[in-house]
């Protein structure tokens, strides 16, 4: 499977890096599940805002499934929609949207990522049927999480270094 970065849809477009973000988190969660292949996050990110199809990447990727998606964050709100493709066959296998108050971010990533896990019991027979996936909460506060996101974004694209140390220390 590959993780596609989720599209941020907020209204706010300085929002990209919590929609990266969620990506990133949904990614190393399904690395845990035995069984499971998940392209690099490298990879996967090099096709952030590509016009290929699915089955295109899933082809350079060599990976079978792709999960792609949408958050739109709003005050206090955040609205993901997650989908999983069937690469070779170009079909959704399952999508969910998910509205929730932004209280406890790692709970939603958790229900994410365990639905793609039972919805891709059937199509691989690797994945065990006990499965559970969890994401270990670090911190439980929110704005907390959001500064090491934004952080972690200007690190990981070198922009503004010595801002991405200021909120890492911050953090």
């Amino acid at each position: 499977i590959a993780v596609l970065p989720f599209v941020n849809m907020s209204a706010d477009k300085e929002q990209e890096y919590f929609a990266d973000g969620i990506s990133e988190e949904l990614l190393n969660a399904l690395v845990r599940v035995d069984g499971l292949g998940v392209a690099s996050r490298t990879s996967s990110f090099a096709y952030k805002g590509s016009k290929l199809g699915a089955s295109a990447i899933a082809q350079e990727l060599k990976v079978g499934h792709i999960l792609e998606g949408s958050v739109r964050k709003s005050g206090n709100r955040v609205r993901i929609t997650a989908q999983l493709i069937d690469a070779k066959q170009d079909r959704h296998l399952w999508s969910e949207t998910y509205d929730r108050e932004l209280t406890d971010i790692f709970a939603i990533q958790d229900e994410i990522a365990s639905a793609i896990v039972a919805a891709l019991r059937g199509t691989i027979g690797t994945a065990k049927a006990d499965t559970a996936v969890s994401v270990r909460a670090d911190t439980e506060n929110l704005q907390a999480y959001e500064i090491y996101l934004k952080a972690r974004e200007l690190f990981i694209a070198r922009k503004d270094l010595p801002e991405s140390v200021r909120l890492f220390e911050r953090v």
